[in-house]
């Protein structure tokens, strides 16, 4: 369910860039199950349970962007805050930063798709991701793409880590809430996020 959750969200990204329909965009679009899926009591009862994930991430009146769990078991989670701001948010039960504010960029890729949120805190800059990139060719054509979210953290422009999304429920970058929070700056913040790739991919 993941893969092809964010799979959707980055082809629309790649294919449908500033179109209508993008722009309608939402974690609940985004999790909409298919017509034969939602006959299957089991796949309703998990599609609830991301919905009431992804909204638990964000205030009532702040709308899902971005929200993940890393393996450590912090979550991170950007919410919209009305034009031009969101709320970058980081930590456990009770929050270690948060920041308001943000930038937002596309980006598209032969095969794929980057979409980036920036926020700074001093020289400390949080840019969380969802990627889609190639992965190679075989005689059937494209082989499955490499699909990967998280947070690169950079420190006085430098690169300090990156740390990934182990989360089946996370909810990739939604593409339309984005654009309707901040302008594109379609140019990418990083180049680290590429550390996310399989290795030896190019």
């Amino acid at each position: 369910m993941r893969r092809a959750l964010v799979l959707s969200t980055v082809v629309l990204l790649a294919g449908c860039q500033g179109q209508a329909a993008e722009e309608d965009a939402a974690p609940e679009a985004a999790a909409a199950p298919s017509a034969s899926a939602s006959l299957d009591p089991a796949i309703l009862a998990r599609d609830a349970e991301q919905k009431r994930i992804w909204a638990a991430a964000c205030a009532a009146d702040e709308t899902p962007v971005f929200t993940c769990t890393f393996k450590d078991g912090k979550r991170v989670a950007v919410c919209g805050a009305g034009e031009g701001n969101g709320r970058y948010r980081f930590g456990g039960a009770t929050p270690e930063i948060e920041i308001d504010g943000g930038q937002y960029t596309s980006v598209m890729y032969s095969g794929g798709g980057e979409s980036q949120i920036a926020f700074d805190n001093g020289d400390t800059r949080y840019i969380v991701f969802s990627r889609m990139v190639r992965t190679g060719f075989d005689e059937d054509g494209n082989n499955l793409p490499a699909i990967s979210d998280g947070i690169v953290i950079e420190r006085g422009g430098k690169f300090l880590d990156i740390k990934l999304c182990e989360d089946p429920d996370v909810l990739p970058v939604q593409t339309g809430a984005a654009n309707a929070i901040w302008e594109d700056e379609r140019e990418p913040f990083t180049e680290e996020t590429m550390r996310a790739d399989p290795p030896g991919n190019e």
